[in-house]
């Protein structure tokens, strides 16, 4: 729902349930240009490194996408619990802020346990980088609740506020680490020290919360909406590091560079997603906003699609410059797609996030599982390569998208009209 209102009788109603366009494309706009100076960074990091290099500094930032999903599971997890009526929010306000204090120390805990695997998995040459990852993952986890503080209760202006600090702070400090050291390494701790910075800017501008006492429930839905957004998160991420792992560093590099137009159009809609997810505490707010929705965020991605295939041969050199292309060619295309399947696949997430649908949670790690098992049989086969890691990854997409929508539909009270 979008924000409480007060009625007479001193209870909290919810407002008409409808997909916000003002607060949606205000969003998207902020999100936007996050993401644009997360481009400017990764197009500079293509053209300093070497492809090979430029390929561990992409792998360690999607093993980052892994470890901020409890960053995001306490968003999604913030915004839902508020997004329902609450007679005293900032009862709940501080809850959650406790709650999302200690996870982040138990992300970092958990980080340091997994670092000597990660070395191994993608052979990374420094595993000093490792290391500042995984400081870099706390405090993304605690500003996730900072921006579901201000998502369930309606505060888009003031969270537009919080992302771009936060976001602009921590590419601010990669660019800074990838200059002066011109290593992944470097650039990992640049972006660690801008995030610590950007989280301390961010409590400030959420309004300085405080903690209180009582963290079972709001870290029993954190964990809840962690196991279906882990599966989604390694399903976005999962094609980069199989290419990490199964081609040479050249080949992955470039895989890399490709894999920016799938993540342009998973998050050129975002906004819409931010705004929606509160409203999906509401069967009501499922049955009238998702639809919509769908529609808006398939739409984006379907022009971005159209426009990089008309680039052609010429998208990837745009991108990364003269060293790629040679092995994609015009297939850039195809990620386009990819990313729009996996930007209509997270409001299903959600929805089903929202309505404790277990079998969606399920579907999306038997994609990820299946996506793994393909790829190493057509390795182990000798088959494997560029183009058809791609369209193992589309399908998976596709296939999850397919569960989702016959998920949605059954449940009532329906969510088509």
């Amino acid at each position: 729902m979008s924000g409480p209102v007060t009625v007479a009788s001193g209870a909290i109603a919810p407002r008409p349930v409808r997909l916000r366009a003002v607060p949606a494309a205000v969003l998207s706009v902020a999100l936007l240009g996050v993401n644009v100076a997360s481009y400017a960074f990764t197009a500079l990091a293509a053209r300093l490194l070497a492809p090979a290099a430029y390929s561990e500094l992409a792998a360690l930032i999607g093993i980052l996408f892994i470890g901020v999903v409890p960053a995001t599971a306490m968003q999604t997890a913030a915004a839902l619990h508020l997004g329902r009526s609450r007679l005293d929010r900032a009862v709940d306000v501080r809850r959650l802020h406790a709650t999302a204090l200690v996870a982040g120390l138990a992300v970092g805990a958990l980080g340091l346990l997994a670092a000597a695997p990660v070395v191994s998995l993608l052979h990374l040459t420094d595993a000093g980088a490792v290391g500042w990852l995984v400081l870099l993952v706390v405090p993304h986890t605690v500003v996730g609740g900072y921006e579901g503080l201000l998502q369930g209760t309606g505060r888009y202006g003031r969270l537009s506020v919080v992302s771009v600090t936060f976001g602009v702070s921590k590419v601010a400090g990669g660019v800074t680490g990838l200059l002066l050291a011109r290593t992944p390494t470097g650039a990992m701790a640049g972006m660690a020290i801008g995030a610590c910075c950007g989280a301390v800017l961010s409590w400030l501008a959420c309004g300085r919360p405080g903690v209180q006492r009582g963290m079972r429930e709001p870290t029993a839905a954190m964990l809840r909406a962690a196991a279906a957004l882990l599966g989604f998160v390694v399903l976005i991420n999962l094609d980069l590091l199989l290419a990490r792992h199964y081609f040479p560093g050249a080949v992955a590099g470039e895989y890399a560079i490709a894999t920016l137009f799938a993540k342009i159009a998973f998050w050129l809609p975002q906004g819409v997603g931010v705004v929606l997810l509160p409203q999906l505490a509401d069967p009501e707010g499922r049955r009238r906003a998702l639809p919509a929705a769908l529609g808006l965020v398939a739409a984006v991605g379907g022009a971005l699609t159209l426009g990089t295939a008309a680039l052609g041969a010429r998208a990837l050199t745009l991108v990364g410059g003269s060293a790629y292309g040679g092995t994609l060619g015009s297939f850039g295309w195809l990620f386009a797609v990819l990313g729009t399947l996996l930007a209509v696949a997270q409001l299903l997430v959600y929805s089903g996030i929202a309505a404790a649908d277990r079998i969606g949670v399920a579907t999306v790690w038997a994609a990820a599982a299946g996506e793994c098992l393909i790829v190493a049989a057509l390795a182990a086969a000798g088959l494997l390569s560029v183009i058809p890691l791609a369209l193992i990854a589309l399908g998976m997409a596709g296939g999850t998208v397919v569960v989702g929508l016959f998920r949605a539909l059954p449940r009532g009270p329906r969510l088509w009209p």
